[in-house]
């Protein structure tokens, strides 16, 4: 089957059920339903926090701080999409203009493929991934209960897959099961939805490195044998193009500026939890089961941040390959109106192509490597208050 889109169908599944999609009927009902029952379960996620506001409970307070912070962060992440949401239909727009123009011309088609099937498979594994860390984690405590059960009998008291407290006895079959249900579902859709997120970021930025590479091989294509008129109407083309790379990457930084700034600063904060449960749980009986339970979560936040600030710097990168391909090419060969049109589109090109948290940190390697400092930081003065 011929690919025709840089976002994948399983991409394609998820913004829709979210209302996200353009064309989706009751876009609206379905956005609000979905953002009413997270501020429902948020509500009920908080109580419990404020409930085990004590230093004596810090352990358990710490560990319920996990899921409620993702839950406020896909909260913020689907208001901010849905607030932009005309920003992202035109970049649905933007991208299917470049795959009807890149149709006519084999090698442009081929390269868009490639990138295509790259962003289709990482949205996947990203899904699949989430999907598994999700499960293994939501249930690892039932997995330690069960074992630790066997020898002690006494706690009879059943627990939910994520620490949540109900103005109502939910011990009792079956509202106890019917809860469960619930409750893992949900908390199943909102993990979705974070790689839903993430996937789409991804996509935007592997199908406009794919316009890059593009702009690129028409830069070694050109050639010194060409006539005037047809060097000045490619250059044309091409400055064309290249603009519409710069505006298709300011309406990345448009729509997810904000989102990054969150990511960063809910994730820094998670990571700190699990850092330090992480610790704690080398003291406790439950220290193995635990550990295990904490690390898939922490590799699935640490891939969050390191996808972010990946897509960043390699965004970053490609923009800087324009410049070189522009010199690259054979201007001292050029009349003096052709070599003027190279010099504008290099100064052109000088533009950073950047995500940024909130337009005050791009994200890079560096920044990974700077948030991961600043966690083990954070970790380190949590685990001397304890």
């Amino acid at each position: 089957m011929t690919i025709t889109s840089s976002v994948s169908p399983a991409l394609k599944i998820g913004l829709r059920f979210f209302g996200l999609w353009p064309g989706v009927s009751y876009s609206t009902i379905y956005w609000a339903s979905f953002m009413l029952s997270m501020l429902i379960v948020q509500y009920f996620q908080y109580l419990y926090v404020f409930h085990h506001l004590k230093m004596s409970e810090l352990s358990n307070l710490v560990d319920s701080l996990v899921v409620t912070l993702d839950y406020s962060l896909s909260f913020i992440k689907l208001a901010s999409l849905w607030l932009h949401r005309r920003v992202f239909h035109k970049v649905l727009k933007d991208m299917d203009n470049d795959w009807r123009e890149c149709i006519n011309v084999d090698q442009h088609l081929y390269m868009m493929t490639i990138k295509a099937n790259i962003s289709h498979f990482f949205s996947n594994v990203l899904l699949s991934f989430n999907v598994i860390v999700a499960t293994l984690y939501l249930l690892g405590d039932y997995v330690i209960r069960f074992i630790f059960l066997t020898a002690n009998d006494n706690d009879t008291v059943r627990q939910l897959p994520v620490k949540i407290q109900f103005p109502f006895d939910m011990q009792q079959s079956p509202i106890f099961e019917l809860t469960f249900v619930t409750v893992f579902i949900h908390t199943m859709l909102q993990l979705w939805t974070i790689a839903i997120i993430n996937g789409l970021i991804f996509t935007l930025v592997i199908h406009v490195s794919g316009q890059i590479d593009i702009i690129c091989d028409e830069f070694k294509n050109i050639s010194k044998s060409i006539t005037f008129y047809g060097s000045y109407t490619s250059f044309g083309m091409l400055v064309e193009r290249h603009n519409k790379i710069i505006s298709f990457s300011d309406n990345i930084e448009q729509l997810f500026s904000f989102i990054v700034l969150m990511q960063v600063v809910w994730n820094t904060l998670v990571i700190c939890c699990l850092g330090f449960i992480f610790i704690i749980s080398i003291h406790n009986g439950t220290g193995v089961f635990m550990l295990v339970k904490t690390i898939l979560a922490y590799l699935a936040i640490t891939t969050e941040v390191f996808l972010i600030c990946f897509v960043g710097e390699y965004l970053s990168h490609k923009g800087t390959s324009i410049t070189n391909a522009t010199y690259e090419t054979l201007w001292y060969d050029m009349p003096p109106n052709q070599c003027k049109i190279i010099m504008f589109i290099m100064m052109r090109s000088q533009k950073q192509l950047a995500i940024s948290a909130g337009k005050m940190l791009d994200m890079s390697f560096e920044t990974f490597t700077s948030i991961m400092k600043a966690s083990a930081s954070y970790v380190s003065v949590l685990i001397a208050m304890y």
